[in-house]
Order: C-alpha cells, then sequence, then structure tokens
C-alpha cells in the first residue's frame, strides 16, 4: 500500500517552491500547479542544471525570477499520524509515494518521521514521474513486486493521487472532508469498485484494518 505525504499525512510548515512560483506564473493557478507536479517534482537539479530555466519557460517566468534563494520549509506530521501509520502497517507493509520537488524535500526526511513502520519512502524527484502520471505507480508497485491493480494508493487529491491510481488501474481510497463534485462522482462511477471515500486518515486507517484483516491483499516487500 501506498500513503501520499503532503496534505495526507501532515503539511509543510512553510511556503514551498511549487507554491512560490505557481504565484509568479501568470498562468492560471490550477494550470500552473499542473505545470509544476509535472516539471518540477519530477526533476533532480543535481542531474540537470538547465532544470530551474525549464520550467520557468513552461510557467511563463523569466528565467532570473527563479527563487534561487528558496529555503525549504520544514513538514510538520499532523497529531496522531504516527500511530495510524503503525496501525496500517501492522496489517500491511506500507510506502510513501509523494509529489515533491528536490528543493522542498531537503530539510524533511519522511522515512524517519515514519520510522520504523515504512518499508520505503518515494518521492516524485526520484522516481523521475509524479502522479497523475501513472507511472509513478506502477514503478512503485512493481519496485515491490507486485502489479499496480495490486496496490492501494491513499492520499488527498482527486487530481493528483486518485486520478493517478486509476490511471495505473491501482485501487484508490480518497481521503475528503468534502461532499465529492459532480465532475468526482463521474470519475469514480466510470471505475466502480475501485476508489472508496472517506472522511479523515482515522477513517482511512479503519478501512485499510477492515479489508486486509485477517488476510493482506496488498503491496508487499520483495524483500525475504
Amino acid at each position: 500500500m501506498s500513503l501520499d505525504v503532503g496534505y495526507t499525512l501532515g503539511e509543510p510548515s512553510g511556503t514551498t517552491l511549487t507554491q512560490r512560483l505557481v504565484e509568479r506564473s501568470p498562468l492560471p493557478a490550477r494550470q500552473a500547479k499542473q505545470i509544476a507536479q509535472h516539471l518540477l517534482h519530477t526533476l533532480d537539479p543535481r542531474r540537470d542544471a538547465t532544470a530551474p530555466q525549464a520550467v520557468c519557460a513552461a510557467l511563463g517566468i523569466a528565467p532570473s525570477a527563479f527563487p534561487h534563494d528558496h529555503s525549504p520549509p520544514g513538514f510538520a506530521l499532523w497529531p496522531g499520524t504516527v500511530e495510524a501509520v503503525a496501525r496500517i502497517a501492522r496489517v500491511v507493509p506500507v510506502v510513501t509515494l509523494s509529489n515533491v520537488s528536490h528543493w522542498d524535500e531537503q530539510e524533511t526526511d519522511v522515512a524517519a518521521l515514519l520510522a520504523p513502520h515504512l518499508l520505503a519512502h518515494h518521492p516524485s524527484w526520484q522516481l523521475g514521474f509524479a502522479k497523475p502520471d501513472a507511472r509513478a505507480v506502477e514503478i512503485v508497485a512493481r519496485m515491490h513486486g507486485r502489479e499496480p491493480a495490486e496496490m492501494l494508493h491513499v492520499g488527498d487529491s482527486l487530481d493528483y493521487d486518485i486520478r493517478g491510481a486509476l490511471a495505473a488501474e491501482a485501487h484508490a481510497l480518497w481521503i475528503t472532508p468534502r461532499t465529492p463534485s459532480t465532475e468526482a462522482l463521474r470519475l469514480l462511477a466510470e471505475h466502480p469498485g475501485r476508489v472508496t471515500v472517506v472522511p479523515d486518515l482515522p477513517r482511512a486507517v479503519e478501512h485499510i484494518e477492515q479489508i486486509t484483516l485477517p488476510s493482506t491483499h496488498m503491496i508487499r516487500s520483495s524483500t525475504p
């Protein structure tokens, strides 16, 4: 099973580089965010020195406007998150699958925050793919010896987590306190039985325990 990180398990304690770039882009915020997810979150600047210029060009920002002085925010887990992940890990192996830029993750060690309950942490900038690209989910599933159809992905975003899981033919658990929109309901109707909606993380944990006990069916480590 894979867990999204941002706004599923906690939130940044400050402004992210993605948010700063979206604010500077003349594009509509949703479009700018999608571009950032697709480009910024899949780049490893240690291997590509031209990455900032490419992101600025796609967002319609002058290269000189890239915030090279960006100070990555910390990441704060919400109360009860470690205990929730520990409960999930008792019934099914857990990894994290997060859309995040290299720049914003420099001050955060997600694996350490959730130790010893994770098998692995998989940020998009290391994978080279970001949700909703199906390849992000597919790669993580196969890294752990499973097919995407055997995987359950848990997250808060319809556009990224749920669409990404469905594109990979995985199952999804959508955490949202709001009533799904007409667009969301239409998407869920197109994939009957593939998405479960719960209002918060505690209810997500309860659902996972219900569907996995007494046996587990989700992603397992390929290590004996």
